[in-house]
């Protein structure tokens, strides 16, 4: 599955949106394309690990 897992342009504006509340002496107005692909793969394993460390009991995912 190579799609993303993200709503970028929600990913995006949150980033935005707590720059602008906790850095407010260095303006933001843009996310690199890096920065959304670590925050991606950090969200991929991040979920695996959950996956991997989930005890076998019962049918639904929980954390």
């Amino acid at each position: 599955m190579n799609g993303s897992l993200l709503n970028k342009r929600a990913t995006r504006k949150f980033i935005l949106d707590q720059w602008a509340k906790r850095r407010k002496h260095w303006p933001c107005e843009r996310v690199s394309t890096e920065a959304m692909d670590i925050i991606e793969a950090k969200l991929r394993s991040m979920i695996i690990s959950m996956i991997e460390g989930h005890p076998s009991i019962g049918k639904t995912f929980r954390p």
